[in-house]
């Protein structure tokens, strides 16, 4: 066995280990049960990565998003070493040649979504295989207290029966005490060695901004910016209107949704990496699982659910470890849009037996029958027929999914999404000659401004509603203008399949579980309280109150945080280092004054004008005849 030390310099070209890499790595090599709870960016990958390139056999890594499989199966590629991923839209054979590989192939690696786990051809296939390490990454994801519950994790304990003797390893960044120990709990894992890195970010200064004008402060954010950013809001079509906004501005900026299709996306990504577009305007499907270490700013332009999403989202900034800021810009009524859509749309106990019971008439099942029965489901449909609200419907749903009720088909929440790719003209001409389709596809474009954008998500029962035409008829023609290469179209059937998980009993299989359902939703109701108090708590420092609702303990400002810089004068000496190390960096690209450093950075003039005159006097920086400071 080669040790870790020599792997690590050998494929990833580095000396040493981060603090906790290699007690982590070390517990692995050892077969026992581990939890590596670092910050992102903190490494975690390393941590499975090298002890199964250590040991003989291959490790499977149980991962959420393809997105982030196809980043390290790239990664480890790149370095020579074999590794295979299986996602959707594999084809059968292409599924039975992949295990093979991983059976036969002397590879290192295999990933998979938890979802593939639950295949029997999946199954027999491990336990054939000479499986040395069972990696979950994003493990908080079994939680359900969890921010990203996914029901399929739960379902991962599978693998204890297939391969009793290969010791596990969770990973995940943002976990509570709560979450922790739910996680070890829910993966049945043996008295594991926990290994818990501080979520301090020297060099990460979270910024929280009341502005009302918020494309101007951006603006003055990015103005002097020279690495990579990454700005977030919470729906698709506000990503393409910031992005065109931020190119008028004289910005090199695209945007990025879970809309896109997978070359564009693919695209996007590298155009960004490479920093041709530097700025990446995405709503949160980009960023997890990328590990780019020259992202200088990720600004927030809404409020979060959770500060377990926004610490995750936030911490993609400054993985080389230089000065980066972690930008919140909210105004009041977006304290008013967060409680409306994650609180007050929540559905009650009542509303879940409401819910539970038209579901049932619906699909017309009897009393005590009904379990493991399976069902297409159209969802605007089910919403109309009985008057619900469609966002707490939608919540409701999610919640007997969670609770162990009923299973949600991935596809649920999907809709029909069309692009026209052709110019508008073109279309129009098109149209001239089509009076049915002329009709369908102006209502469209009235409809959905940014379909010409981008793919666009559309409501095939809101068309017909407009257009007073069927849905095959509506279906038919944007199918006409797809095969006349004027758009490209992904029709969903149905919203979602909806399988019932037990008999039904009305009330009382809601009963059962009724506890459960308000523990849910008085944990959503404390997080998005947590992200209020965030963002209203000005005399506390950011990084404080952060770390401390992830149960660590400290007392020591970070310096460098909007509440820090504040101060009038420099308190700390981690505070200074990071100031130095701001301005060495905006001095290393061009001569700049301190008007010009103050108008750059976020600290207080005052500080900055302090840090000035001390490099000053150590002779790191001169200054010019246009009083402008310079490197020496």
């Amino acid at each position: 066995m080669n040790s870790p030390n020599h792997i690590l310099k050998q494929y990833w070209g580095f000396d040493a280990f981060r603090p906790l890499q290699l007690e982590i790595i070390e517990s692995v090599i050892n077969g026992r049960d581990s939890v590596a709870l670092l910050p992102t960016g903190g490494g975690k990958s390393v941590c499975f990565q090298v002890p199964a390139i250590a040991m003989e056999g291959i490790c499977i890594v149980i991962s959420p998003l393809v997105a982030l499989m196809n980043d390290q199966v790239s990664g480890l590629k790149e370095k020579g070493i074999k590794a295979l991923s299986i996602t959707g839209g594999l084809s059968y054979a292409n599924l039975m040649t992949t295990l093979d590989n991983a059976i036969h192939g002397n590879y290192k690696f295999l990933y998979m979504s938890p979802e593939r786990l639950q295949q029997e051809v999946v199954q027999n296939a491990i336990k054939q295989m000479p499986v040395n390490l069972i990696a979950i990454d994003e493990a908080h994801c079994i939680s359900q207290w969890g921010n990203d519950f996914r029901p399929a994790y739960k379902n991962i304990t599978i693998l204890r029966e297939l391969k009793p003797l290969a010791p596990f390893i969770a990973l995940t960044a943002t976990a509570t005490p709560e979450v922790l120990e739910d996680t070890i709990v829910s993966l049945k894992m043996e008295l594991p060695a926990i290994f818990k890195k501080s979520f301090v970010r020297d060099n990460l200064a979270y910024q929280v901004l009341q502005e009302d004008d918020k494309l101007y402060r951006i603006e003055q954010l990015l103005k002097n910016n020279t690495g990579n950013v990454i700005i977030y809001i919470r729906n698709r079509k506000g990503t393409v209107q910031l992005s065109e906004e931020l190119n008028t501005l004289g910005f090199k900026s695209q945007f990025f949704h879970g809309g896109l299709p997978p070359n564009e996306k693919e695209k996007r990504l590298r155009d960004w990496k490479t920093e041709s577009t530097p700025i990446m305007v995405a709503t949160n499907a980009f960023g997890m699982g990328i590990d780019h270490p020259n992202v200088r700013f990720v600004i927030h332009t809404q409020l979060a659910e959770s500060l377990e999403s926004y610490f995750q989202e936030a911490g993609r900034a400054g993985r080389d470890g230089h000065y980066a800021q972690a930008v919140l810009i909210y105004n009041a009524y977006d304290k008013t849009v967060v409680k409306k859509q994650y609180v007050d749309s929540l559905a009650s106990v009542a509303d879940l037996k409401h819910i539970y019971r038209r579901l049932n008439n619906y699909f017309q099942v009897s009393y005590g029958e009904g379990a493991f029965t399976k069902h297409s489901f159209g969802f605007a449909a089910f919403c109309k027929i009985y008057k619900l609200n469609t966002l707490s419907t939608y919540n409701g749903l999610q919640a007997l999914d969670r609770l162990g009720v009923l299973q949600l088909s991935k596809e649920f929440g999907r809709k029909s999404t069309l692009h026209f790719t052709a110019h508008n003209d073109v279309v129009l001409d098109y149209f001239a000659g089509n009076p049915l389709i002329s009709v369908i596809g102006k209502t469209i474009l009235r409809i959905y401004g940014g379909v010409f954008d981008s793919p666009t998500q559309i409501n095939l029962d809101f068309v017909q509603s407009k257009t007073g035409q069927s849905i095959p008829a509506i279906e038919q023609a944007l199918q006409k203008m797809e095969g006349q290469g004027l758009c490209t179209l992904n029709l969903q059937q149905t919203d979602a399949s909806i399988t019932f998980l037990l008999p039904r009993e009305d009330d009382k299989t809601i009963n059962t579980i009724s506890r459960e359902a308000k523990a849910l939703n008085d944990k959503k109701k404390a997080q998005v309280a947590s992200v209020l108090r965030y963002v209203e708590d000005t005399d506390t420092c950011k990084s404080i109150q952060l770390v401390t609702y992830f149960g660590e303990t400290t007392s020591t400002p970070c310096g460098v945080c909007s509440v820090c810089t504040n101060q009038k004068t420099v308190t700390s000496k981690k505070e200074l280092l990071i100031l130095k190390d701001a301005i060495l960096q905006e001095l290393e690209l061009a001569n700049k004054s301190s008007r010009e450093l103050t108008e750059s950075l976020t600290f207080a003039e005052s500080k900055i004008l302090q840090v000035l005159r001390l490099l000053s006097d150590q002779g790191s920086i001169g200054i010019d005849a246009r009083n402008c400071y310079y490197r020496t």
